[in-house]
């Protein structure tokens, strides 16, 4: 599940027009959301506030193993249509697959659209900090950066230059640590409203200035596309010919609450192989949103009639909204990373992840990491 800023930085980016699906590092963010996802260590809570619809602080604490926590605020030059964490749509809180769906055209005005974000980590007093600036309508660039006060030139920029018109996708990277170069391209093949599926082909080229050393990575991608009879699927293939790396995977929804998925690694070189599958399921308790939404709407017209009005459907609508219960059950499977257990829910007002990792190889301690996080924002 993202936290709270990472999903305010997507909603940032969906109501300005920028499509993420379409970057080489994004080629394979299917089968990574259902193979690779982050589950949480320890006990944690995010507690958010929407004083506006440009300005949004987050505090964020850790209280197991240990005490820690940090502060966050972001700012946006265009107001973000978020919901309190009680009526948001919960499957745009998920780290899932998307389909492609259109996204409003970028408008640009005389003030063109930025992000500001920055986070302190406490005690340590570490800095986070990322600001993101669209120049036209195709173009933006996105600058990070991290320090840590307590080692001296420790700081770490990365520049990033992208530029997407849809058919093709370049980025442009420079990172301040290693003095690294990084360039990445993904072309589209293809624009028929009435094929069933689109190639994407991609690659990426990176040389370190300091170290003098380079790489080089391709990868190819299909995927049907909405509005079709097909079913969502996903078919990747990406190689490293120098470190001899290759992976392949496999993700199709089988139904609406089922996705499975597959991948295979490969290194040329050694021999050494790992295969991974996974699968997310996602179920919707409607007689419990039945049962409390008929509630709701019998005390709504008791009181109605009382007061000798009538009933708003909008009333009824937003109800039905906050009462309907949905969660999300993850599980990964890999001979090299083991066992990764995840569900993702909302109860009441407040939305969580509980998980679990574990090495079945080991008899002793196969249980490596319990969490819990907790989000609320309103």
């Amino acid at each position: 599940m993202y936290d709270f800023m990472e999903y305010c930085l997507r909603r940032y980016y969906r109501a300005s027009g920028w499509n993420e699906n379409n970057q080489y590092s994004n080629l394979c963010s299917w089968s990574r959301s259902l193979l690779d996802f982050s589950v949480p260590h320890g006990i944690s809570m995010v507690m958010s506030k929407l004083p506006t619809p440009v300005f949004k602080p987050s505090y964020t604490i850790d209280a197991f193993p240990s005490l820690n926590g940090n502060i966050g605020y972001l700012y946006t030059s265009r107001a973000l249509d978020v919901d309190t964490s009680a009526t948001v749509d919960f499957k745009d809180t998920l780290a899932r697959i998307r389909p492609y769906q259109p996204i409003t055209p970028y408008r640009p005005d005389h003030a063109q659209d930025y992000l500001i974000y920055g986070r302190m980590f406490l005690p340590g007093g570490n800095l986070e900090a990322v600001y993101s600036r669209r120049i036209s309508e195709t173009t933006q660039y996105v600058i990070t950066a991290f320090n840590d006060p307590r080692k001296l030139g420790s700081a770490l920029v990365s520049l990033q230059l992208q530029r997407d018109t849809g058919r093709h996708c370049t980025e442009f990277s420079y990172t301040t640590d290693d003095g690294l170069l990084g360039l990445r391209a993904l072309y589209n093949f293809g624009h028929d409203r009435f094929a069933s599926g689109q190639w994407s082909a991609g690659a990426e080229l990176y040389y370190g200035i300091l170290d003098k050393s380079g790489g080089f990575s391709t990868g190819l991608r299909y995927q049907t596309v909405p509005f079709t009879y097909a079913p969502p699927i996903s078919i990747t293939y990406t190689l490293n010919p120098i470190v001899g790396h290759m992976s392949t995977a496999y993700v199709a929804q089988v139904s609406d609450e089922l996705v499975l998925c597959s991948r295979f690694e490969f290194s040329i070189y050694s021999y050494e192989s790992d295969l991974a599958l996974g699968f997310e399921w996602r179920s919707k308790h409607d007689s419990v949103a039945k049962m409390k939404l008929a509630s709701d709407v019998k005390s709504v017209e008791q009181h109605m009639a009382e007061q000798n009005k009538t009933i708003v459907s909008d009333v009824v609508e937003q109800t039905e909204k906050v009462a309907r219960l949905e969660g999300l059950v993850k599980a990964s499977l890999g001979f090299s990373k083991g066992l990764a257990l995840m569900w993702e829910g909302r109860f009441k007002n407040v939305l969580f992840s509980l998980g679990l990792t574990a090495d079945l190889s080991s008899r002793t301690n196969p249980v490596k990491t319990v969490g819990l996080e907790l989000q609320y924002f309103a």
